[in-house]
């Protein structure tokens, strides 16, 4: 969901504070979210090596170099001088080449293993819930989001969301259109593709039905997070837990709370096992493209119960391929929304342009930059797509 890196090595700096805390003087002295700053230590504890996604914002540089200019600036005013080990002495570099930066992919699964509540979701700022209500996203046991104050006396997520959307079972307003006739769409508002999936494939997809990935691939190791965790880089903010105790959280107890936030499974697919990552080759094989921008994709497994998926976002063009089950899609350019503006309950309504119910077999083209949310009518199992 992120933009272009830059990469910076930074030395004499005080690493005894720790990542989490280097990342937030990092990007306050950028002007950045501290979400769009990762700080990794070397192992002697001596220098920190910098990603930083200075794109995000459009009134700052993306250029290397200007950034590291930036940073030693704040340095050399005195300006870092509560985490830097000497204002004159700490120095920071654009990253030599990619191989002095490299991270193997095993270290760095362990690395997001052992990070602590604080680190993933500690940097995240407030987000609306659905009725509008700011608050902090947590993996921690919190009521429901889709089970609010004034909704205790509904009997389902699905119940509560029909009184913010009374449209919610109905309205769909998403033009569809035949994967034969995709190539002469201008890809600039969302549409549905249809007739993608052979009926022999979508067959297949009964393979995602909980029971059966329990039994067959209960062990295995997934990137999970809720409505409000997902919204900004989840993958990076996500937990790890095993894909049947994903499955098993109840998405709400007597009380209308949830063990587990309404647990998402959001896991890229090529860190699955893989035999289960062939398993779901028939479906990754059978996105089309609109150009050699999507000639090579990264994929994405979302298993969610009936309530709310990842709540309202936007990242570059992306497809959903939907396996099993129904979601509703609420959808804005960002053109649509004021910078600032209250966003919720009203996205459900008036503020989002396009709305649909999609349906197993069909992939929903999201364009560039366009917010999205999904309420999920069920249990639903697919697969994201998003250019290389």
């Amino acid at each position: 969901m992120m933009s272009e890196a830059v990469v910076l090595t930074l030395t004499k700096v005080r690493t005894e504070l720790g990542a989490f805390a280097l990342e937030q003087h990092i990007a306050d002295a950028l002007s950045l979210p501290q979400s769009k700053v990762t700080v990794m230590i070397d192992e002697e504890g001596c220098a920190a090596t910098i990603v930083a996604y200075p794109a995000y914002k459009d009134d700052i540089s993306s250029d290397a170099e200007s950034i590291a200019t930036r940073l030693n600036d704040a340095i050399r005013r005195g300006d870092a001088g509560a985490w830097a080990a000497c204002a004159r002495g700490a120095m920071c570099e654009v990253a030599d080449d990619e191989e002095s930066v490299f991270i193997e992919e095993e270290e760095a699964l362990d690395m997001w293993r052992e990070m602590s509540e604080e680190a993933r979701t500690g940097h995240l700022g407030n987000v609306p819930n659905p009725d509008g209500v700011m608050i902090r996203p947590t993996h921690r046991s919190q009521k429901l989001p889709t089970m609010t104050t004034m909704d205790n006396n509904c009997s389902s997520p699905t119940e509560s969301q029909l009184r913010r959307d009374p449209t919610l079972l109905e309205y769909d307003n998403v033009k569809r259109v035949d994967v034969a006739q995709i190539y002469d769409m201008p890809w600039e508002e969302p549409f549905i593709i249809t007739n993608a999936i052979s009926d022999e494939i979508l067959e297949n997809g009964r393979m995602l039905n909980k029971d059966r990935l329990a039994t067959a691939w209960g062990e295995v190791e997934v990137r999970t997070g809720n409505r409000e965790t997902l919204i900004d880089n989840g993958i990076t903010n996500s937990k790890p837990m095993s894909l049947s105790d994903a499955l098993a959280v109840p998405q709400s107890g007597g009380d209308g709370y949830s063990l587990g936030c309404g647990c998402i499974v959001f896991s890229p697919v090529k860190e699955l096992p893989n035999d289960f990552a062939n398993e779901l080759k028939s479906f990754t094989d059978s996105f089309p493209g609109n150009d050699t921008e999507w000639s090579m994709k990264k994929f994405t497994l979302t298993l969610a119960s009936e309530g709310f998926g990842i709540g309202m976002h936007k990242h570059k063009a992306a497809m959903f391929m939907l396996l099993i089950g129904r979601k509703k899609w609420y959808m804005s350019s960002s053109e649509n929304l004021e910078s600032g503006q209250t966003t919720h309950p009203a996205f459900y309504g008036e503020k989002s342009s396009h709305k649909c119910i999609q349906k197993p077999g069909e992939i929903l083209f999201v364009p560039n930059e366009w917010y999205h949310e999904i309420f999920n009518l069920e249990y639903t199992g697919g697969i994201q797509a998003l250019p290389e």
